[in-house]
């Protein structure tokens, strides 16, 4: 977990090379999150499922 500005940025898994990395951004309306994945890597978790699990923790 790292912070930039008033973003954190957090690397979801057990290799560098095939994590999740999500930017959790505050606004006025909640927060602004984006999870990018390496394209060469395993979808285990399938990057839908992510997304909608990381956004239900930030409701």
């Amino acid at each position: 977990m790292s912070h930039v500005g008033s973003a954190t940025e957090i690397a979801v898994g057990s290799d560098s090379n095939n994590s999740y990395f999500v930017t959790l951004t505050p606004s006025n309306a909640g927060s602004v999150i984006k999870v990018m994945h390496p394209a060469n890597a395993p979808d285990d978790p399938p990057e839908p499922e992510m997304r909608f699990d990381i956004a239900r923790c930030a409701t």
